[in-house]
């Protein structure tokens, strides 16, 4: 219960308990004023009646007696008038039933009203003659004692429903300080670290203001320090400090992961040798051979800007580049190579290289049997074939690698229209324990599989040429459709967790069928499913990922950044998105296991993420020592072959 309605019921308790008891007190006080009136008033009557009949009584003329008994009677409020004459020992007398009109039955019945009998003497001269006997009328006290009372409570429910609004709009104005620390609690809980501008006049809540003003401050700045210094660890121990592109030790730990991925399909790898660069070195100086090393950088980052396939681009040693694309046919690998080679090309013009020749650049193609050894020989390979033909020469080896990989763009795209109006998707899902507690899952990741003509393309096959037919909007909102039916009929009791490309949530119109599609399904529907995108697409689309977030928040549905980790990049876009959790690169859970210096980054981004309350997820793990080792770590859950591999559902 919160403090104001506290404040209010202490209120209308001490105003009701201050009502009774005035009630109470006035209630006596009108009751024996009206007693004492009524007992008044028949003494009076009885005298005024002893002294009126008395000449009567005495020449026996009883006729006159009762017509001035019923005189009296018809006069006031009784009950009863008599007279005992004492030479007959009879009575004249008038009655009446007490009758009470206009009073509740429960009034009556709670309130005891005693009628008053006064007497007078009847005398003539020196002698008695008989006596009066006057009974008040109980119907009268009471009509004017519920009058009062009926009187007394609207008078105090007017004044007190007057005075609880004005107390509640008192209190409202009072509450506003702490109405408004409340909400910067909740957005510090939220991982917003606001400020509130009014500091209020009274001394405790201004104390409780700047308090929490002060507590917002020194977090904000705590979380920029740790963003700051993970950048930092980033940077120092991945990134090439000439280029800006990731270093050998950073490609390493992004190959060794990438080639152990099952889902792998087809892969490019290019190298590039810039020529030339020690001349320039010894002849121009180094700032001329970092300006080649760094526009040679920028040359091969623009050449992959439009790709949305994972990819690696990193400086291996002085002159020699390394790029490797997921997901690429050939056709594509060789526009890429001839691309990079035409721009570079145009150094020469800006005398930025040192003659004609600019480079050599060799890539190769591979399947997913190709570990990372054999591909980098085979793109070794490649590129001393380049080298080979003379200045700036351009080679591409292909390799045979199935009839599945054959299959020409043009069918792709028919394959991939069929399979999405005819829901030609089968759904695998592979669970994400607990890294305490292996057997408590926390959530099932979905993979989709293409079924066609009675074979199976996983993902990795078609999701980058379903983003570049431009129907990576449509594949999603199938697999999600999937999902929900799979929900509804299978009532399953643990999360199941959708990969969003970013090709479907940058456009406004899936943002809204993902909106009605959540709003049109029960919440217990909508607790069993959760979605999560990659850095690389929010560090891209960040304005779209926070609108994607805010929706999923609206409906209380679960949101996640995959790959966290892989690209270079400031952590602050996690403050704007405000994920339940991150799923750290696998390349990072390898860094984890080894050298001291490489757990040490891994261990500074989980108390980066812990910080802004945001749970952390180790993914490709794969060995009991790497389970062992991440719990050291403040690591929440784990996803690897280790823990299960994905099942069909």
């Amino acid at each position: 219960m919160t403090l104001f309605k506290q404040l209010m019921i202490t209120i209308i308790a001490i105003f009701s308990l201050m009502l009774v008891v005035v009630m109470g007190i006035n209630f006596n006080t009108t009751k024996e004023y009206l007693v004492n009136q009524l007992e008044s008033t028949t003494q009076d009557s009885a005298t005024s009646l002893s002294m009126s009949i008395s000449d009567f009584m005495g020449m026996e003329d009883y006729v006159s007696v009762e017509s001035s008994v019923n005189a009296v009677f018809d006069s006031g409020y009784f009950s009863e008038v008599k007279v005992h004459v004492y030479d007959t020992d009879g009575y004249v007398s008038r009655t009446n039933p007490t009758q009470i009109e206009g009073v509740p039955e429960w009034f009556i019945s709670i309130i005891e009203f005693d009628e008053p009998v006064a007497s007078a003497v009847i005398s003539n001269g020196w002698s008695e003659l008989g006596q009066v006997y006057i009974t008040g009328s109980a119907g009268y006290g009471y009509y004017q004692l519920w009058l009062a009372t009926r009187d007394l409570i609207l008078s105090f429910m007017i004044i007190g429903v007057l005075t609880v609004g004005m107390g509640m709009i008192a209190l409202r104005q009072i509450f506003k300080p702490l109405a408004a620390v409340e909400a910067q609690a909740e957005a510090i809980q939220q991982r917003k670290f606001v400020k509130m501008d009014y500091v209020p006049k009274t001394r405790e809540l201004r104390s409780v203001v700047l308090s929490m003003n002060r507590m917002a401050e020194k977090l904000e700045k705590e979380f920029a320090a740790e963003a700051e210094t993970a950048q930092w660890l980033q940077a120092k121990a991945f990134k090439d400090p000439v280029s800006g592109l990731g270093n050998r030790n950073f490609y390493e730990s992004q190959a060794t992961a990438h080639f152990t991925d099952a889902d792998r399909t087809l892969d490019g790898l290019i190298l590039v040798s810039l020529s030339d660069l020690a001349k320039i070195n010894n002849e121009r100086g180094y700032e001329a051979a970092d300006t080649f090393i760094k526009s040679a950088a920028d040359i091969l980052l623009d050449s992959i800007k439009g790709s949305v396939s994972s990819t690696i681009v990193a400086r291996l040693s002085g002159a020699d580049f390394v790029i490797l694309m997921s997901h690429i046919d050939l056709e594509r690998l060789e526009s890429t190579v001839k691309n990079i080679m035409e721009q570079m090309k145009e150094l020469v013009s800006t005398r930025v290289a040192y003659s004609e020749s600019v480079a050599s650049i060799g890539g190769v193609l591979l399947d997913a049997k190709s570990d990372k050894s054999k591909a980098m020989a085979q793109a070794d390979a490649s590129l001393r074939a380049a080298k080979g033909m003379g200045i700036n020469g351009v080679k591409v080896f292909d390799i045979d690698t199935g009839q599945n990989m054959a299959i020409g763009r043009l069918a792709w795209k028919n394959m991939l229209e069929f399979a999405i109006e005819n829901k030609s998707f089968k759904l695998r899902k592979q669970k994400v324990a607990e890294l305490l507690n292996q057997e408590h899952i926390l959530q099932q990741e979905i993979f989709a599989s293409l079924e066609y003509q009675g074979q199976q393309y996983h993902a990795g096959y078609f999701i980058g040429l379903a983003e570049q037919f431009d129907l990576g909007e449509k594949v999603d909102q199938v697999i999600i459709n999937l999902v929900v039916d799979y929900i509804k009929n299978q009532r399953p009791n643990i999360p199941l967790t959708i990969n969003l490309s970013a090709s479907a949530y940058v456009k406004p119109a899936f943002i809204s069928w993902l909106d009605a599609l959540l709003s049109d399904v029960s919440q217990e529907t909508k607790s069993m499913m959760s979605f999560e995108v990659s850095e690389q697409s929010v560090l891209s689309t960040e304005d779209h990922a926070l609108l994607l977030s805010q929706v999923l928040k609206r409906h209380n549905v679960t949101f996640g950044i995959d790959n966290v980790g892989k690209q270079f990049s400031a952590f602050q876009y996690l403050q704007n998105l405000m994920p339940d959790y991150v799923k750290v690169d696998p390349s990072y859970t390898k860094l984890a296991v080894g050298k001291e210096s490489e757990s040490f980054f891994m261990h500074t981004l989980c108390k980066m993420f812990n910080s802004l309350n945001i749970q952390v997820i180790a993914t490709g793990v794969e060995s009991s020592k790497q389970l062992e080792i991440l719990q050291r770590f403040d690591i929440y859950g784990a996803q690897g072959f280790i823990l299960g591999r994905a099942e069909e559902i």
